[in-house]
């Protein structure tokens, strides 16, 4: 009765633990900017009227797709873009700062513990990058000496 009852709460546990990384996979790549969640490839218009004025914009043809590819830069990320049509969408976010997080709390900084904390082992690793990807985004972590030096969103195929 006891391996039983031992066998059910592992096979819960694994059931747990598959489910908890795979809701981390659906949420934990879109980035808070405030009140303004960011996702990868989403419409960028709503985001950058909800973002306002950029501290800094530039703007160069694009190599991969019609027109040009833009980026904005706010106080601790920059903001890339892609055109599709008549529209821009966002391709990447880039961490400029110590002071920016993921809303899982990982900044510039963070050890690579806390980074597998909040993220789990279930990454692609090459050459002091930690690699997350869900359906339609990465997050890659760059690091040196045990401590995270970058961090990038990018939508998947960008």
């Amino acid at each position: 009765m006891k391996r039983e009852f031992g066998r059910l709460l592992a096979a819960v546990l694994v059931i747990f633990c598959v489910c908890q990384s795979s809701m981390v996979t659906g949420w934990a790549y879109s980035f808070d900017a405030g009140e303004v969640e960011i996702s990868m490839a989403q419409d960028a218009s709503d985001v950058l009227s909800q973002l306002g004025k950029a501290e800094n914009y530039y703007e160069a043809q694009s190599c991969k797709h019609q027109g040009k590819e833009k980026v904005f830069t706010y106080e601790g990320f920059e903001l890339s873009t892609y055109p599709s049509g008549s529209d821009d969408f966002v391709k990447s976010i880039w961490f400029l700062n110590e002071e920016t997080e993921t809303p899982e709390g990982i900044h510039i900084g963070s050890t690579i513990q806390e980074m597998k904390e909040a993220y789990g082992e279930d990454c692609e690793e090459a050459k002091g990058r930690y690699i997350y990807t869900s359906d339609d985004s990465v997050l890659t972590f760059y690091t040196k000496k045990d401590l995270v030096s970058g961090i990038e969103y990018k939508a998947v195929g960008e």
